[in-house]
C-alpha cells in the first residue's frame, strides 16, 4: 500500500462523513429545539385530507378554510402543519390504521369514537340542508326531518360512504346512490331525484362549479335539518394520535384558544373538565430518521 493510496483513501472518507454531517444536521438541530414540555419545536405534523370546497381544497389559498383554522390552531401550539391530499375514503382508513396521524373535517358518531381520538373542541359546525329545483317544488318543500322523507314521498340523491347514508338503510328509505358529488348533482338538475343533502356554503358552491352559475337560481334549499359539530380525528393506531388529541383540546381552552372559537363561532360552553396533557401519558415524540423524512418527502408527524 503506497501513500498516495492512504492519502486518497482518506480524503473519500473524509468527503462521506462530511455529506453525511450535512444530511443529518438538520433533524439533529431540530431534536434540540425544546420548549418546556419537551416537545420538538416546530414539528411538522401531517393531516391527510381530501376535496371538499370552499372548507378543505388544493384549489383556494389556504387550502380552504378548514385548513386554515387547522394551520393556524397548529402554529400557536408551537407546530408547522402539512396537508396531505386523497380520497376521503383513503384518508380516514390511513388514519384509522395509524399511517398519519389526524385528518378533518368529520363528523362524531359512536363508531368513529370506538375509532379514533376525537377531541372534545370542534373546528367547525356544518349546517345540513336539502337542495331541490324550484320548478318541482313551486311552493316550496318543508323538511325537518330524514321521516318526512317517507311521510311525502321524496326521493333523495345521495354520495356514497357520506353521512346521510346511515340515516337512509335506517329508515329503509330508498335513495339513489351516486359515486361522486358532481354526479348526484347532474343527477338531481335531471329531476331523476328530489332532493340532495349537503353543507349549506359547499352545496351553493359545488352546484355553480358542477352545473353553472346560471343554473343557481333555479335552485332552493330546506331549513337546516342539523347543526353538526366537525372535528379532528386523530388515530387510535399512531404513537402521536393521543396525545395531539389532549394538546389540541387543551389549547382550545386557553385564552387564546377561546379567541380563535369566539372568532369562528364554534365554542363549546360546557367542554367539561379537559385536563393539560401530562408528557409521561403517552410516547414523546421523536425527529424521525433521515429514511422516513425521504420516503414521506417531509419530516414530521405522518
Amino acid at each position: 500500500m503506497t501513500t498516495k493510496w492512504f492519502g486518497a483513501r482518506w480524503r473519500f472518507l473524509a468527503g462521506m462523513l462530511f455529506c453525511a454531517a450535512i444530511w443529518f444536521a438538520p433533524y439533529s438541530l431540530l431534536a434540540q429545539e425544546t420548549n418546556a414540555g419537551g416537545r420538538e419545536a416546530g414539528f411538522e405534523i401531517q393531516f391527510v385530507i381530501g376535496e371538499w370546497p370552499p372548507m378543505v381544497t388544493e384549489t383556494m389559498p389556504g387550502f380552504g378554510k378548514h385548513s386554515e383554522r387547522v394551520r393556524q390552531i397548529f402554529a400557536e401550539m408551537g407546530y408547522r402543519v402539512k396537508f396531505v391530499f386523497l380520497s376521503w375514503q383513503r384518508a380516514f382508513e390511513l388514519t384509522r390504521r395509524g399511517d398519519y396521524v389526524a385528518t378533518f373535517s368529520w363528523l362524531s358518531s359512536k363508531d368513529r369514537m370506538a375509532q379514533f381520538h376525537i377531541p372534545t373542541q370542534p373546528i367547525a359546525h356544518a349546517k345540513q340542508v336539502g337542495f331541490y329545483k324550484k320548478s318541482r317544488f313551486p311552493d316550496g318543500l318543508e323538511v325537518n326531518g330524514f321521516d318526512d322523507l317517507l311521510t311525502l314521498g321524496i326521493r333523495p340523491i345521495g354520495v356514497s360512504s357520506y353521512w346521510y347514508e346511515e340515516e337512509f338503510a335506517k329508515r329503509n328509505i330508498d335513495a339513489e346512490i351516486a359515486a361522486n358529488t358532481e354526479s348526484a348533482w347532474r343527477f338531481l338538475d335531471a329531476e331523476r331525484a328530489d332532493i340532495l343533502f349537503e353543507e349549506e356554503e359547499v352545496g351553493w358552491l359545488d352546484m355553480a362549479n358542477f352545473l353553472g352559475e346560471e343554473v343557481v337560481d333555479a335552485f332552493d334549499t330546506t331549513d337546516p335539518l342539523t347543526t353538526d359539530d366537525m372535528f379532528i380525528l386523530f388515530s387510535r393506531n399512531h404513537p402521536h394520535g393521543e396525545r395531539l388529541s389532549q394538546e389540541f383540546d387543551a389549547f382550545m381552552l386557553t385564552d387564546r384558544g377561546q379567541e380563535f372559537c369566539q372568532k369562528w363561532a364554534i365554542c363549546v360552553r360546557d367542554a367539561g373538565n379537559v385536563r393539560t396533557p401530562d408528557l409521561k401519558d403517552v410516547p414523546k415524540m421523536q425527529t424521525p430518521s433521515a429514511d422516513a423524512a425521504t420516503s414521506q418527502g417531509a419530516q414530521g408527524i405522518n
